[in-house]
């Protein structure tokens, strides 16, 4: 400014010189305006050299005070990131940037570690290489940078209302001791000043002494972590090193004491080391010895097994010998002893019942020989299951109280208020212990009572005893009853029979059992035996017997009482045990409607008996098919809950067997299963037909309606017949108190009656003057809107193919029978309304009775009997024979392979195998049945006398169909015949 002042003062002076008026001097005025000029440049350079003075001094209090600001906000122990953003932050608000940013040197690599007036999604890189462009450029040569006039998108200022890009840019280093620490980089939005350049010169080495600083802090900071960290694990591996130490030095002086101990048992070891000498030569002599008794011992073993083999053999045999001819003297007894023909005066019937009850005693005599013998050669399986102890007591009393009462003795069961409801056990075994005590109690007592008390023995035993007014044992005798064949009286004039193995084998199974018998007596005045076996008994506590008999106690012996006790070892009961279902037999009361539920499934089993009495019945359990058949004709029932795939087997085999039965052919039977047998269960006399899984309101439905059935007595019967005649005669025959009878001459009347009214069966003729009655049923099956009734076909016509043909259409939707005479037509129609037989007129029961004899499903069936002796072909065939079938023999198994070879697979409709054959035996001959000749359809029913176990398994995997042990049982056998011959 002073310059320019000087410059124009002298322009100034020059116009003035050429102005002037004239009469001056030239001259002079040319020195005066010249001395004017130079004073007035001396002048502005003064002030030039004035005003420099004055704005470097500004310029270097401004840097000063920078340097103080920026030192004030360095200072204090700060991270590396505070110190950056304080660096960053102070300079730009010092210096007017809009934005900045600074990146560490951390490894040889620049990180940014803070920025100022920088949005966060601005394309900022997070770290910088020495030399990547002009940052890294910077980083390499530590020199400041300025730019001007930037491009787009280099670095970006922003704020919430918006953002902008600086127009010029500085970058500087902050080097210490010639080495970069960091690098800066400055946006302005307008073009800085030099002093801003010359602050970060200035400040460079400033501020990176500061961040070396802040690093070195930090790695200060780590390492006395660190360090601090090494020293307590160096304490604690101290105090380790001296506890071990202390260790040491204990051990040490132990092993001082040791060495001490040592060297006083090594002297005495070297004294007895000589006597061991002279004991090894002992011992290797008495070796050889050992090893020689280890090989008598082997040789023995084996000749016991060989000799245990021969046994089972021998037992095998003679079971089947003996029940060989056993099974043809039963059957044929049986038979005459039934006298159906009527030939048979009452005395020669009395010497059949004779006869066949010699054999049940002589079987009763084999089967207590097996026994004894598999309990000896360990071969006796138990089958622990939960068991109600109120069912025993009432089976017991079903089976004994008729048996005391025929002998006018008293008979009590008596059970403690603490009694268990329940023990685990297994209820075959232990009813055989029992019930030998009964009948040994009955049998030897002429006079007075046999009672059964029942009462626990702690919390973990049951006591059963058997006491009696007897003859009592002596005291002598009260060890050797309990021996094989042994009695208390064993003279030849002994007053009382038997085998003597009942308590030799209660003995043993009491011990298997886990648990004990006591007996207690004196001659003259009774006895009692008492069986105590733990109230749970689980497999792992089994005893087995194997090879010989365990070891057994001799009888202690009382001042009034002899006692003699056989014990085992008391189980523990376990925590728990599985629960059984619970049925009504232990409560029933006279008078009560009762369901009996033949069920394996006790789950199933549990929901029938809860269902039962929600509609009023009492309800009574069976699990197998036999036990079924038992408790239906013990009980009565007044309705039966059937299922078709039982353990032993099949439900249809019950059906059969109740519905030949006159006790039980009126009890109403509904099957529940999971196999569809509709058709056959119907035609069996099954009320009703449920497939599983059923609802439970199908079920209620169920039970109402058998309960309906029983309100109603009187059954409607429709008979279609066109003879006037015949109509009278079947109606007639058919009518009784309970049974109403409407008759209709034509098809059209017949539907009508259908249609407005409901009936229980229907009897229909198969000519009749306006349709046929293959007609009728024609419409019976496409006419939805008729409810009708199952269907007996009762024509004196032979049937037509054609007339089958038809008939079998409608075997799925209705239930037709066939029946060619009064008799079998009584039975039919009986059977579907589930009549009393003994409620029945005399005559009609007459007619049953001859009906259920000829069988009208055995007639003109082929049986093939496969049998090799003669005894029993005999047998069998007078059974069959009897009933209207016709029966082929076959010696072997050979010979009956080759006669269903010839005869084709419709030769035969069933088959009898027996087991144990010459030249080829029952179970190849099924195999090659089953495979050669690859008729699977054909029933084949075992027969064996063997007895021993697998036996059941063993038919059944050869092929057969079913299984029946000899001797026998004829309604059994009649009744699987039926059922396996049906399908």
């Amino acid at each position: 400014m002073p310059l320019i002042l000087a410059a124009v003062s002298t322009v100034l002076i020059v116009i003035g010189y050429f102005l002037a008026p004239p009469g001056v001097s030239l001259e002079l005025a040319q020195v005066n305006r010249s001395l004017c000029i130079v004073t007035a440049w001396i002048l502005g350079g003064a002030g030039m050299v004035s005003i420099r003075g004055k704005l470097d001094v500004r310029r270097q209090e401004w840097l000063q005070r920078a340097e103080v600001g920026l030192a004030k906000r360095m200072s204090g122990e700060q991270t590396v990131e505070a110190l950056s953003q304080n660096i960053v932050s102070f300079l730009c608000e010092y210096m007017g940037a809009a934005s900045g940013a600074i990146f560490v040197n951390r490894d040889g690599t620049f990180q940014r570690t803070a920025t100022f007036g920088v949005p966060a999604d601005a394309p900022v890189p997070s770290q910088v290489a020495p030399g990547d462009g002009l940052l890294g450029e910077v980083a390499r040569d530590g020199k400041v940078m300025m730019l001007k006039d930037v491009p787009d998108n280099y670095l970006y200022v922003g704020s919430s209302l918006g953002r902008a890009v600086p127009r010029h840019i500085a970058l500087s280093a902050a080097n210490a001791d010639d080495v970069i620490n960091g690098v800066m980089e400055f946006g302005f939005l307008n073009q800085p000043k030099p002093r801003k350049e010359a602050l970060l010169s200035r400040v460079g080495p400033t501020i990176g002494v500061a961040l070396r600083s802040a690093q070195y802090r930090l790695t200060l900071r780590r390492l006395l972590e660190e360090t601090q960290q090494q020293a307590a694990e160096l304490r604690a591996q101290g105090e380790e090193l001296r506890a071990a130490n202390d260790e040491l030095e204990t051990q040490s002086r132990a092993l001082q004491e040791s060495q001490a101990r040592l060297e006083l048992q090594q002297s005495e070891l070297e004294q007895s080391n000589a006597q061991l000498e002279a004991q090894a030569q002992e011992l290797e002599a008495q070796r050889d010895d050992l090893a020689r008794s280890q090989l008598l011992l082997q040789q023995q073993a084996r000749d016991l097994e060989q000799g245990s083999r021969y046994k089972s053999e021998f037992l095998s045999n003679m079971s089947h010998e003996l029940r060989t001819p056993l099974n043809s003297l039963l059957i044929l007894s049986q038979l005459l002893a039934d006298n159906k023909a009527g030939n048979l005066t009452e005395e020669q019937v009395k010497f059949a019942r004779t006869i066949t009850s010699s054999g049940n005693d002589l079987l009763v005599l084999i089967n207590d020989i097996l026994d004894i013998s598999k309990i000896e050669a360990g071969q006796v399986e138990l089958q622990i299951q939960p068991v109600r102890v109120t069912d025993i007591a009432a089976k017991l009393e079903g089976t004994f109280r008729p048996l005391a009462e025929q002998k006018g003795l008293s008979f009590r069961i008596t059970a403690a208020p603490d009694l268990p409801e329940e023990i685990a056990s297994d209820p075959q075994r232990l009813e055989q212990v029992i019930k030998n005590f009964l009948s040994n109690a009955i049998k030897f007592t002429a006079h007075g009572e046999v009672t059964l008390d029942l009462a626990p023995r702690g919390e973990a035993e049951i006591a059963f005893t058997v006491r009696d007014t007897g003859i009592g044992i002596p005291a002598e005798q009260q060890q050797a009853i309990f021996e094989p064949f042994r009695q208390a009286d064993g003279t030849i004039s002994r007053k009382y029979g038997g085998t003597d193995l009942g308590l030799s084998i209660s003995r043993e199974l009491s011990t298997l059992l886990g648990g004990h018998i006591a007996v207690s007596s004196k001659e003259g005045k009774g006895s009692s035996f008492t069986l105590t076996i733990p109230v749970s008994l689980s497999e792992d506590e089994v005893r087995p017997l194997t090879g010989a008999a365990p070891e057994r106690r001799s009888p202690s012996v009382s001042s009034r009482h002899a006692s003699a006790t056989l014990s085992a070892p008391a189980a523990s009961a376990p925590e728990s045990r599985p629960s059984i279902i619970k049925d009504d037999r232990s409560t029933l009361t006279a008078g009560s409607r009762l369901m009996l539920a033949v069920e394996d499934d006790p789950k199933f089993a549990e929901i029938l008996y809860d269902l039962a009495h929600e509609a009023g019945f009492q309800c009574v359990v069976a699990g197998t098919a036999d036990e079924g058949v038992i408790m239906a004709r013990q009980y009565l029932p007044q309705a039966i809950i059937l299922d078709i795939g039982l353990p032993d087997h099949t439900g249809l085999f019950v059906l059969d067997r109740l519905k030949h039965d006159l006790r039980t052919r009126h009890i109403p039977v509904h099957v529940v299963s999971a196999g569809d047998y509709v058709r056959k269960a119907r035609a069996l006399g099954a009320a009703g037909y449920s497939l599983k899984p059923v609802k439970r309101e199908e079920l209620v439905e169920v039970l109402e309606g058998l309960e309906s059935n029983m309100l109603e007595p009187v059954r409607r019967v429709l008979v279609v017949e066109d003879d006037a005649t015949q109509l009278e005669s079947v109606q007639l025959l058919l009518g009784s108190r309970n049974v109403s009878t409407v008759g209709a001459k034509s098809a059209s009347e017949c539907l009508e009656k259908l249609r407005s009214e409901e009936f229980d069966c229907m009897v229909l003729d198969l000519t009749l003057p306006d349709a046929s009655g293959l007609d009728v049923l024609d419409q019976l099956a496409g006419d939805t809107s008729i409810a009708f009734p199952p269907v007996i076909v009762y024509t004196g016509r032979e049937l037509s193919p054609d007339d089958e043909l038809r008939l079998r259409k409608y075997a799925k939707s209705i239930i037709i029978k066939g029946a060619r005479s009064p008799e079998r037509l009584l039975d039919e129609v009986t059977l579907f309304l589930h009549q009393v037989v003994s409620k029945l007129p005399n005559r009609q029961q007459e007619m049953l009775a001859k009906s259920l004899n000829r069988d009208e499903a055995l007639l003109n069936r082929k049986i093939l009997i496969v049998e090799d002796d003669v005894r029993n072909v005999y047998a069998l065939s007078s059974i069959f024979e009897t009933h209207g079938a016709e029966v082929t023999i076959a010696r072997n198994g050979l010979e009956g392979v080759q006669t269903l070879e010839q005869a084709g697979p419709q030769g035969f409709d069933l088959v009898l195998m027996d087991v144990m054959m010459p030249e080829m035996d029952g179970l190849t001959a099924t195999r090659e049945i089953r495979n050669r000749l690859g008729m699977d359809h054909l029933p084949i029913i075992m027969l064996t006398a063997k007895a021993m176990p697998q036996d059941q398994e063993q038919c059944l995997a050869a092929g057969a169909d079913d299984y029946l042990p000899k001797p026998l049982d004829v309604e059994k056998l009649l009744s699987l015949v039926r059922v396996w011959m049906s399908r």
